[in-house]
């Protein structure tokens, strides 16, 4: 098949991350992949994630600024057009740019994967009822990520026709730099037997990493010994410097890194404090580090948690109870091989290409379902 993956850039994020993973994926398994960018990618973090894309992957840029307009919606459809794809898939909040497209060009297949709770993927009341329409019509096809994120479109759609394919993502693997993470580690532990924690994640609202710091600040008025990565961008700003400057000199702030496998492969939990979530790209891979995830009970993350047994869940994003959570992790380790496993068998990156396969044959020609 001819696909293009349509998505604003290939920034830090982990839809961003996914895209590149699925491309990569798709690309192995034969088949004819272009990701198509709308932002401009000379913009700095803009292909954040381009180092982990495969050669057989095509990416093309639209050099867009920020902010929608009618001739960029022409322009997309223009490109579109002319690389004849069997089908288009599209990501985060990109599918303004394709309405008129998909309404007119029976020839080619939209899919619009929601990358989170169905409510956070719409900015207006009237995307609300133009989305509406062309699911309803399944004009465009729309897919959710998680069980929680297809009962939300459930709710929120009232429609009944997203199917949900669990996210997936490529196990990590060290990095050229695993050695020098690991000495650098190792330094900011000042001593053996000392857990590392680590967050992965933007500076933003949703992350809720004022929780994080508060758990880890009266972690360490405790007396446990301990450290904290926080990872992402987004840390300079100046109310991110305000949490900053409370945190505890136990925990460290690390900043954007392209080589966060390193990093995860000497964590011993994962630590996600969100007030909403889809299901996490960051949570996947630590899980395929065999890294424990410590996380707040939202959007998909209790599909794919099991408290005591795949991770750890708070009982909800209240203080007490997430550091309750850390506490249970600290008593009681969970079996690293057990993780490992337990990723392979339900979020590889294999078996969710596989699924998106199959809703691509079914909306191309059902005749052809196969997988």
């Amino acid at each position: 098949m001819r696909i293009i993956q349509l998505i604003y850039s290939l920034s830090s994020g982990g839809a961003e991350r996914f895209v590149v993973s699925l491309s990569n994926c798709l690309s192995e398994m034969g088949h004819d992949v272009e990701i198509c960018m709308l932002l401009d990618d000379t913009v700095e973090g803009r292909l954040f994630n381009i180092v982990f894309l495969r050669p057989g992957v095509q990416i093309h840029s639209m050099k867009f600024t920020t902010g929608f307009s009618l001739s960029k919606k022409r322009k997309v459809e223009a490109y579109i057009q002319s690389k004849h794809p069997d089908v288009v898939h599209c990501h985060m909040n990109v599918i303004p740019y394709i309405y008129g497209l998909a309404y007119r060009d029976k020839s080619i297949r939209f899919i619009h994967t929601l990358h989170n709770v169905a409510e956070n993927t719409v900015r207006s009341k009237y995307q609300y009822w133009l989305n509406k329409f062309f699911y309803r019509k399944q004009i465009i096809q729309p897919v959710t990520i998680s069980k929680k994120c297809q009962e939300s479109y459930v709710s929120f759609y009232h429609l009944d026709n997203a199917p949900y394919i669990d996210n997936g993502c490529a196990a990590v693997e060290p990095s050229s730099n695993y050695e020098k993470v690991c000495s650098e580690i190792e330094d900011l532990k000042q001593g053996k037997n000392i857990p590392v924690f680590i967050h992965v994640a933007r500076f933003n609202m949703q992350k809720n990493q004022g929780l994080l710091i508060d758990a880890f600040n009266a972690l360490s008025e405790e007396g446990r010994k301990f450290v904290l990565l926080v990872m992402g961008n987004g840390f300079q700003t100046e109310e991110a410097m305000m949490l900053r400057n409370r945190a505890c000199q136990s925990i460290y702030f690390l900043g954007e890194k392209n080589n966060v496998s390193d990093y995860l492969l000497n964590a011993d939990a994962f630590c996600l404090t969100s007030i909403f979530e889809g299901l996490p790209i960051s949570l996947l891979e630590a899980l395929s580090a065999g890294v424990t995830p410590i996380c707040t009970p939202v959007g998909g993350i209790p599909d794919v948690i099991e408290d005591g047994k795949t991770g750890y869940l708070s009982e909800d994003i209240n203080l007490s109870s997430y550091l309750s959570a850390i506490h249970r992790f600290l008593d009681c380790r969970l079996d690293s091989d057990v993780l490992k496993r337990y990723f392979e068998n339900n979020f590889s990156m294999l078996s969710c290409a596989e699924k998106y396969l199959k809703i691509y044959y079914s909306v191309v020609n059902p005749s052809l379902v196969r997988v």
